[in-house]
């Protein structure tokens, strides 16, 4: 047995020994200053410079902000292009065709479009849009007579790890709890059904808010000179482009 293992040994290392001498450069391991010579083309390996990093946000801001020139028009929030026309806005606004105000009441609309015929923008690049606003449905806990009724009861929904906001609006629900909210009577029916199950017993469905028209006026002016009129109003890109037809139509300013 011991001769045999000897035996396979001597057959390992010699076939060993025959490997390295057919190819020399295996027997020279990694030492110098062989491991330089077999190198290919050392020379020619370069080492580029790190790019700079893209600007933060650059190419994702839609938004222009006039909050630096003095004020003659009031605020209004801006809406949130999504989906397949965020590109199309994002096009729009680099191209300085089309930007468009947040949701206005007509006082405001009618204002802001006197503002921008007084600077100089034509009537018929003035377009106002109309997006329909549908309700929503809360499931609505109160309103109780106190902050110790109402703290009683949050604290009971903690412990039934309910998730849960305080409701101060309107002033009728306030204070009040929202165990959520829904974009239809139906879908509100049906997560109270399944509150009920595990043993909320005082909440209702009330209607957080009616379907409503919000406005906005769209500028399509390439010459943007109107823009130091407008004071603190803030502008979005159109979250359409130009070409497809919207809700309404340019008007005359009054």
């Amino acid at each position: 047995m011991l001769r045999g293992l000897v035996l396979l040994l001597l057959l390992v290392n010699a076939a060993i020994f025959a490997w390295t001498r057919m190819d020399p450069r295996l027997a020279l391991g990694d030492r110098e200053p062989q491991r330089l010579d077999r190198q290919v083309a050392p020379d020619s390996v370069k080492v580029l410079p790190d790019l700079p990093a893209p600007a933060s946000g650059a190419a994702e801001s839609t938004t222009i902000d006039f909050a630096d020139t003095p004020a003659s028009a009031p605020s209004a929030a801006l809406p949130a292009a999504s989906g397949a026309s965020a590109a199309g806005a994002r096009q729009v606004a680099a191209s300085g065709d089309c930007v468009e105000s947040g949701a206005l009441d007509d006082h405001q609309l009618a204002s802001l479009r006197q503002t921008l015929t007084r600077a100089g923008v034509p009537p018929d690049a003035l377009v106002e849009r109309r997006e329909i606003r549908p309700a929503s449905w809360m499931i609505y806990m109160g309103r109780y007579a106190d902050e110790p009724s109402w703290q009683r009861k949050a604290d009971e929904l903690r412990r039934m790890n309910l998730r849960f906001e305080r409701v101060s609006r309107p002033p009728g629900l306030d204070p009040g709890l929202s165990l959520g909210n829904f974009s239809s009577q139906a879908a509100a029916q049906g997560r109270l059904d399944e509150l009920g199950k595990r043993g909320v017993r005082t909440a209702r469905i009330v209607e957080a808010a009616a379907s409503a028209v919000a406005r906005h006026l769209q500028v399509r002016a390439t010459d943007a000179s109107w823009r130091s009129s407008v004071g603190t109003q803030r502008f979005a890109a159109c979250p359409v482009p130009a070409a497809v037809a919207l809700v309404a139509t340019a008007a005359s300013a009054p």
